[in-house]
């Protein structure tokens, strides 16, 4: 065979066995490119929902920091208004001071607002530790102050409130406190006389019966006793008096917190 058409048929073998090499290789790298780009567009994806994710949550948490702000700024009015109430009844109580104060972070703000938890609980436990309420749920027949007598028709002075009761009614101490006495008191009947803090002392007369001793530690709200007309007593009623440093207090300044009613 001719040299020269050796050389030829060798050359072409060569050239087609490098453009077979040439096109596995680019189409192997053809679809490596297209598996990276797919790969990549999935990552993108998730990238994205996990962005929008974070982005809902920042919302949320953003909206939940607004609403709690909101919630402590109505916390400490009503702190600030209680507070008002108080001192109009001689009651003093530290609140804070110079404006609303609301920390940004939202570790702070959580440690502020237990803080003002702890404020409205003592809040609490002071309205509770004085006599605001009433002692039975009962129409007033005759009020504080000057009346004509019920017995002689003269003109005398009434040192608390009547209020209408029915037989074996419940009566409760309107604060927490300790009896200092509980027994039978002449006109009153048989009475109960519990001492308060901040210099309160009330007094329930005319009761059917006593269910508390002398001595014994009471809270508000408890049953101290029930209605009767014992004493001096045109009928059944509750003989409700309120004293502060042993003087007399008018019991409807006492019955409801509010802005009218101060000592």
């Amino acid at each position: 065979m001719d040299k020269k058409f050796l050389f030829i048929y060798g050359y072409m073998t060569v050239l087609t066995v490098v453009t077979v090499i040439l096109g596995f290789t680019v189409l192997n790298s053809r679809n490596e490119c297209e598996k990276k780009t797919a790969d990549l567009k999935k990552e993108v994806l998730v990238l994205t929902e996990l962005i929008k994710e974070k982005d809902d949550q920042l919302r949320k948490a953003v909206e939940e920091k607004e609403k709690l702000v909101a919630k402590l700024k109505k916390i400490e009015e009503k702190i600030k208004n209680a507070n008002k109430l108080l001192k109009r009844k001689g009651i003093k109580v530290t609140i804070p001071q110079g404006g609303l104060f609301i920390p940004a972070d939202s570790k702070s703000i959580h440690v502020y607002a237990e803080k003002l938890e702890y404020k409205m609980d003592k809040l609490l436990k002071i309205i509770q530790d004085i006599p605001v309420g009433v002692p039975l749920y009962g129409k007033i027949t005759s009020r504080f102050g000057y009346r004509r007598d019920p017995f002689n028709g003269k003109r005398a002075f009434h040192s608390g409130l009547d209020m209408r009761a029915s037989f074996k009614q419940p009566v409760f101490a309107t604060a927490n406190g300790v009896v200092v006495y509980a027994g039978w008191a002449g006109g009153y009947g048989k009475m109960v006389k519990i001492k308060h803090k901040y210099g309160f002392t009330t007094l329930y007369g005319h009761l059917y019966y006593i269910k508390v001793r002398s001595g014994q530690r009471v809270k508000a709200g408890q049953i101290i006793g029930y209605a009767g007309s014992t004493g001096r007593s045109t009928g059944v009623h509750l003989h409700y008096e309120i004293r502060r440093y042993g003087k007399l207090v008018n019991p409807l300044r006492m019955l409801y917190l509010n802005s009218k009613n101060r000592l």
